[in-house]
């Protein structure tokens, strides 16, 4: 969501990817569920207190503009779609209310979050809901926000959560302001600033053009993406790759994030790198419960790199890249395959390109191939991403939040994520899964649960 200029924020490349590759089946927008102890939020009689949380919460968004702002498509050479303030903004659209299944428990609650998380954002208001999951066992009360991706990153949409968020159970709510709401811009000014833009991207044409050597860069890499995607290099071809249907299925492993570090450390590795053996282990045993060879087959995982600065303020926008790494699922012996992770995960991040990979992306899903190109591509079979969470409790409205667990969106032909998620001490990984293509994630789930014993029992390197 950064600006094309100082005066407006217009929708970046990467924003617009999202949203023309959405679709009933592609949901475009995170899902970021938080389990609470729910006495807090509910009444004498166990109901929740929907008018008082939502007048809370109203509070809440008025000290955050983004989550006031809408869509506005200029009309002809008004360039390119921008974020303008609602001017119908009301709550009462953006926080509901929804009873779980009977008996409430965790199987309940992630069912309940996923037909939520199903269902599309009106594009004509603020792309965020926040959803209240009651009926749910031992007091227990889940929130869902759903945030579109053309919104915020990753980063960004955890900056959204944390603003609705306390680190004290009696914390204060935020003082009363009357909303601003800017007019909506004159269809003349867009023109002009579109226009000024356009030459703008000129001008930094002709600078490209006269350094070759940093153009001539650039086409190689452009070239080295396209190839990866339509080439020779490409994923190994399996039952993981299908074009991706509505519904989904949510699966969770919480685990010590204390013990994490331990086993990444042990093998001179990080977090992320175990993690992603974890994620290797359970594919292989998905695919070996499928009587699908896992024999010299590494998979590829896409993986989102954040593009921000580490000191920088963290924006609500979309600073994103993608690294695509492999994965040795041939490899059965965790603790040897995560020492090939952590070497594998070194050389890739200095030889790619994050920012080239989603510029070549969002360029495709600007041309009439885009979404055809999405359900067949060929450079990645599945998603991971690693999102750093609060590392100490927080609180909504006074409930204490027990855990987090993120929903990632699937689209194309990628039909299965992981997102590892830090809070508190403890690192969920989440699965998200086509309903339809992946009735089997349980044996996903065990396989990263099985090979977590066995380098938690023996966290050293793997012998001679």
């Amino acid at each position: 969501m950064s600006a094309d200029s100082a005066r407006f924020r217009r929708l970046t490349s990467t924003d617009l990817m999202f949203l023309r590759l959405e679709s009933t089946a592609w949901p475009a927008h995170f899902g970021g569920l938080a389990v609470l102890e729910g006495a807090a939020l509910l009444d004498d009689t166990g109901k929740l207190r929907l008018g008082e949380i939502r007048d809370r919460l109203d509070r809440r968004v008025a000290h955050v503009p983004t989550m006031r702002q809408r869509i506005l498509r200029p009309g002809f050479l008004g360039g390119r779609p921008l974020w303008v303030d609602d001017q119908e903004f009301d709550i009462r659209d953006h926080v509901h209310e929804r009873v779980a299944r009977s008996p409430g428990g965790d199987a309940e609650l992630l069912e309940g979050a996923a037909a939520v998380y199903g269902g599309l954002l009106d594009r004509s208001r603020p792309l965020w809901e926040l959803w209240f999951l009651t009926g749910l066992s031992e007091g227990r009360v889940g929130v869902l926000l759903k945030l579109h991706h053309a919104v915020a990153d990753g980063l960004a949409a955890v900056a959204v959560m944390a603003s609705l968020f306390d680190f004290e159970p009696d914390a204060p709510d935020p003082d009363p302001v009357a909303p601003v709401r800017e007019p909506l811009p004159g269809s003349w000014s867009l023109v002009v600033d579109n226009v000024s833009s356009k030459m703008h991207a000129v001008r930094r044409a002709a600078r490209a053009v006269a350094h070759p050597t940093q153009l001539v860069k650039r086409v190689r890499t452009f070239t080295h993406v396209a190839r990866r995607s339509f080439g020779n290099q490409a994923a190994p071809g399996n039952s993981l790759n299908q074009p991706v249907r509505a519904g989904r299925r949510v699966q969770s492993l919480r685990l010590d994030l204390a013990s994490m570090k331990d086993v990444a450390h042990a093998h001179q590795g990080k977090v992320n790198d175990v993690v992603l053996d974890l994620w290797s282990g359970g594919l292989r045993r998905l695919l070996t419960s499928r009587a699908e060879p896992v024999a010299g087959v590494e998979l590829m995982t896409a993986l989102p790199v954040s593009l921000r600065s580490p000191t920088g303020t963290t924006t609500v926008d979309n600073q994103v890249g993608t690294m695509v790494l492999p994965l040795p699922i041939s490899e059965a012996d965790p603790r040897r395959r995560l020492e090939m992770i952590v070497a594998t995960t070194r050389k890739v991040k200095e030889e790619q390109r994050p920012a080239a990979i989603m510029g070549f992306l969002a360029a495709l899903a600007a041309t009439p191939i885009g979404r055809s190109f999405a359900t067949r591509q060929r450079s990645t079979n599945v998603l991971v991403t690693n999102v750093i969470g609060p590392p100490v409790p927080v609180y909504l409205l006074g409930a204490p939040v027990l855990d987090v667990l993120p929903i990632i969106q699937l689209i194309g032909n990628i039909g299965l994520t992981l997102c590892a998620f830090s809070y508190a001490g403890q690192i969920s990984l989440v699965v998200t899964a086509d309903a339809t293509a992946f009735p089997d994630v349980d044996e996903l789930m065990a396989g990263m649960e099985r090979d977590w014993h066995e380098l938690a029992d023996s966290p050293g390197p793997a012998g001679p």
